[in-house]
Order: structure tokens, then sequence, then C-alpha cells
């Protein structure tokens, strides 16, 4: 059996090739007998006996038909069309060329910046590190033995701090 359906199948095919051969001859065929009639007896025969290559023809037919009624641009492409068409192109290739170039910019200004900061932290790294270093304690005053001398009057009452608080300068 499987040797009927390959023989049909290449019979299929035959008749798909022979079919738009026939649909070039007959340019203007609105139905298949029509479409079959400069076609070989053999590919009459295969249409009668086929479903599927029946079936072909009819899409065949279908699809002429749904392009006839697409308008042509053809008559209005005029003679400037091809520069027209060229210079679209062209404009587009030339906004996709801008955008790309945006973008490899950025890879260069990344490399730069990166150099400036590693060599701004160097810089800032070599003054801290040579810049002396702020004592800000003050140097407290001894006595000959070495213990602090502490020049606080302790006062005898409350009032006193409350007065000496208020001659202090500002």
């Amino acid at each position: 059996m499987t040797n009927f359906l390959s023989k049909r199948s290449a019979e299929c095919r035959q008749f798909q090739m022979q079919l738009e051969d026939a649909a070039g001859a007959a340019p203007n065929a609105k139905e298949v007998s029509g479409l079959l009639a400069a076609a070989p007896a053999s590919l009459k025969e295969h249409t009668i006996a086929c479903a599927n290559c029946r079936a072909a023809a009819e899409n065949i037919l279908a699809a002429r038909a749904l392009l006839a009624e697409l308008p042509s641009y053809a008559a209005t492409a005029g003679p400037w069309f091809a520069p027209r068409v060229m210079a679209a192109i062209a404009a587009r290739k030339a906004e996709l060329s801008r955008s790309a170039d945006t973008w490899t910019f950025l890879p260069k200004l990344a490399a730069r910046l990166t150099w400036a900061s590693a060599i701004v932290l160097l810089l800032a790294s070599g003054w801290l590190y040579q810049k002396p270093g702020v004592t800000s304690a003050k140097p407290v005053i001894t006595d000959i033995t070495g213990e602090p001398v502490v020049d606080t009057v302790t006062p005898a009452n409350n009032d006193d701090v409350l007065v000496s608080l208020a001659e202090r300068p500002r």
C-alpha cells in the first residue's frame, strides 16, 4: 500500500507543477475547467480522480481572485519611485547608525572616567598621607613634681556659682 501512496504523491507533485504552468497559460480562468482547458488530458483526468489536487486548483483560483482585487502600484510608481525608496532606505540607515553611535560613545566615556577617578584617588591618598596630624590636646601645666596644676576654685555656696557665671565675658 505504501507504493500506491508514494506513486500517488509523485503524481500529485507532478500535477501541481503542471497546474502552475497551466495557470500561467490561462490568466483569465474563473473556474477549474477553464484553468485546465489548456492543460494536457492526463492533468484533467488526475483532477477528476484526486480531491486534494482539485482543492489545490481551486486554491490557485481563489488566490488569483484575491490578488486581482488588490490595487496595482506599478501605475503610481512614477519616474521618481526608485530614488524615493533609496532615499527612505538611506534615511532609515542613518537613523539606526546614529542610535548605534550614541551607545558606542558610552564605553569610551566610561574608560576615561575610570582612569580619571583612579588618578584623583591616587593624588588624594598621597596628599592625605603627607598632611601633618592635627594636635588638639592643650598642654597641661604641671608643677615641679609632675603633678598637673588645676586652677579651679570651688565656690562656697550656690550663689557664688551663679554670680561667677554671670560675670564671665561672652
